[in-house]
């Protein structure tokens, strides 16, 4: 159980995604430059079965589908109608000059350089992900994402089989709001904890429900939304004995009360700006 005076790891969210376009391989390098303890990121299954590393369901957010004609028509722009190759063949990157999504472009705070570098940025797969992360030595945790009617079994099997064969045991947490997936994860895996999601809405329920729930999973963690955490009750979930995981905290002081209560980590899209406020230089 960690003690309320040791620091909160840092988990960069989708990776660095304040400097970098989000679940890329890019958004890990900055995770990594930044100090961050590990890196969150999606998981969801192509048309034919691949695990790869993507938030949205849809493409158009992040990435050029909408402007490839050799794609299928905008109903088929989703991550499960589209075959591994066709994933591969956007550009997943040239987005965040145009669109800015943290202001840190308009700012300056992410180079001419860096900028240019980012097109053409690929979406990962998870083999490709996990193997970057063991050979730098950060820590991954892989939520796994509700296919809204696909296979939840078939990816919950695929990353099972993916971890396992990366090798990176103890320093991967997985986690999802979907309850049913972390079932099946921990029959399949026991030996890898997992963590479990809360919405705004679930992380405001009683805490002797939340407890039980976690319970009954096995569990190791939870990953609450830091909207409605209320203060102290990070505390009261540290003190029955898991881990608290807090998503998605950008604000200077929830970083500190999250800290004064004994978070064992906070999730948030700008690690370096998290180390400063918790006096951190970098995490291992």
């Amino acid at each position: 159980m960690p003690h309320p005076s040791a620091l909160p790891k840092v988990w960069a969210h989708r990776g660095a995604r304040s400097a970098a376009p989000e679940n890329t391989l890019a958004a890990a390098r900055a995770a990594l430059a930044q100090g961050a303890f590990g890196w969150e990121l999606d998981v969801r299954l192509t048309l034919d079965g691949a695990v790869v590393v993507a938030h949205d369901q849809g493409l158009r957010r992040v990435t050029d589908i909408a402007r490839r004609p050799d794609m299928p028509g905008r109903a088929d722009h989703l991550a499960d109608r589209l075959t591994l190759a066709q994933l591969r063949a956007l550009d997943a990157g040239s987005w965040f000059a145009r669109r800015d999504p943290f202001g840190t472009v308009a700012a300056g705070k992410v180079s001419p350089q860096e900028l240019a570098a980012f097109a053409g940025e690929r979406i990962p797969t998870l083999a490709e992900a996990l193997e970057w992360t063991r050979g730098v030595g950060l820590s991954v945790n892989v939520e796994i994402k509700d296919m809204l009617g696909g296979d939840d079994a078939l990816l919950v099997y695929e990353t099972v089989r993916l971890i396992r064969e990366s090798g990176l045991g103890g320093r991967v947490l997985v986690s999802s709001f979907r309850r049913a997936s972390l079932e099946l994860f921990r029959e399949l895996c026991p030996e890898v904890p997992v963590g479990l999601l809360l919405d705004e809405k679930a992380t405001a329920a009683p805490v002797a429900d939340i407890l039980a729930s976690l319970r009954d999973l096995g569990a190791a963690a939870l990953n609450p939304c830091v909207r409605t955490l209320a203060p102290g009750r990070a505390a009261a979930f540290r003190e029955a004995g898991f881990d608290v995981n807090v998503y998605t905290v950008n604000r200077p002081e929830d970083m500190l009360r999250l800290a004064a209560e004994g978070a064992a980590g906070i999730i948030t899209d700008f690690p370096a700006r998290a180390l400063a406020v918790l006096g951190g230089k970098g995490q291992e």
